[in-house]
């Protein structure tokens, strides 16, 4: 946060159940809500990306003055993780599995569906955000799966933290797979054959034997230059398996 009151007023915004915030911070009680703000600013961020956030476009979507925004959340910056907060509501961690291992490959499934419906999640910073109710409450299930392991605590924050980094560079290869075929207008297997043999022209020929084989076997078998959910299963077991002796 850029002040330390902003993050005192984000402290008292994100537990506003428990704090008794309801409305603006000053001025006469408004129309709109805090809630209807952020769920506002989600379905905003969820079109159109982080950059469709902004207190004026957020005003003219909520019909209100955007000065008016500013006596419920003091920033964008504060508005964006009472998002990020929200969105961890809608998306529950799974029940337990039969071993650890299991329950943690559902903790990153889970993840990965979350930031693929609301993919500007991977814009919003994460580093010293403020913990809100239900990020907090996710960080308790979470480490619930790991309380059956004998590793110190230092280690199952690490083992989560491992886990949602895994699945954020997962995820942004998956986003950035949409948005290319959104932005372009045609599916990889059309762009490829447009840019197939333009760079073929001017590659040499066995400059890149190692890049041309496994590049072909896996053109040949996607149809595209790579495919983002089947790494990401795979990736994900190989993560496990390393993780597999400590867990056990």
């Amino acid at each position: 946060m850029s002040t330390a009151d902003d993050a005192r007023v984000l402290v008292r915004l994100l537990w506003r159940a428990e704090a008794g915030v309801e409305g603006p911070r000053r001025g006469p009680r408004q129309r709109v809500s805090i809630d209807d703000i952020v769920t506002t600013a989600i379905r905003l961020a969820d079109a159109g990306g982080l950059d469709a956030v902004s207190m004026r476009a957020l005003a003219a979507e909520m019909g209100v003055g955007p000065m008016s925004l500013y006596t419920y959340v003091p920033t964008r910056d504060v508005l964006v993780a009472l998002m990020v907060d929200q969105v961890a509501a809608d998306v529950p961690m799974p029940s337990s599995s039969p071993t650890v291992v299991e329950s943690l490959a559902g903790v990153a499934r889970a993840l990965r569906a979350e930031c693929l419906a609301h993919p500007w999640l991977l814009e919003a910073t994460p580093w010293r955000q403020v913990l809100g109710p239900h990020r907090l409450a996710r960080y308790e299930r979470q480490l619930e799966l790991l309380e059956s392991a004998d590793i110190s605590d230092v280690q199952r924050d690490n083992i989560i933290a491992l886990i949602g980094a895994f699945v954020t560079g997962n995820a942004r290869e998956a986003v950035g797979e949409r948005s290319a075929a959104v932005e372009t207008g045609m599916s990889d297997a059309r762009w490829w054959e447009i840019v197939g043999p333009e760079l073929a022209a001017v590659v040499p020929d066995g400059a890149f034997p190692l890049a041309d084989r496994v590049g072909s076997a896996v053109g040949e078998l996607h149809q595209a230059p790579g495919a983002p959910d089947d790494a990401f299963e795979f990736g994900l077991m190989r993560v496990l398996d390393g993780l597999r002796p400590l867990l056990s």
